[in-house]
């Protein structure tokens, strides 16, 4: 996958963490006699700690760079009716929400931005 093509937000405070012993990095597992895959290893974070809200997630998937102006990148997703979009996400969330590090999205926020992004044919 092009990596152009990708919008990272990760919260990413582990691999920030002063007590993280292997800086800027984050393994899947313990690294004893066998070190463990780093998985941010080439990750283009576009935003991170205190930028990874409900608001700024539901902008870049409904590609308002307004809402974005001044934070991370400020990549938005620009895709069309003739693009697949390939969501991902990983949380700690519940039935009906999905869990932020310092807020929660409730699904029928989500399905509205998904009824937005169909309404403007951002995807195939």
């Amino acid at each position: 996958m092009d990596p152009k093509k990708i919008i990272l937000l990760s919260y990413n405070d582990v691999a920030k963490s002063e007590d993280n012993p292997f800086p800027g990095k984050l393994y899947n597992k313990p690294t004893y006699s066998k070190p463990g895959v780093d998985v941010n290893y080439g990750c283009q974070v576009d935003y991170d700690l205190d930028e990874v809200t409900p608001e700024t997630f539901l902008a870049v998937l409904q590609g308002d760079k307004e809402a974005v102006s001044g934070k991370g990148s400020g990549r938005v997703l620009e895709s069309t009716s003739a693009d697949r979009v390939f969501l991902s996400f990983f949380d700690h969330g519940a039935p009906g929400l999905i869990a932020f590090p310092n807020k929660y999205l409730y699904a029928k926020d989500l399905i509205k931005a998904f009824k937005a992004m169909n309404e403007k044919k951002m995807y195939k």
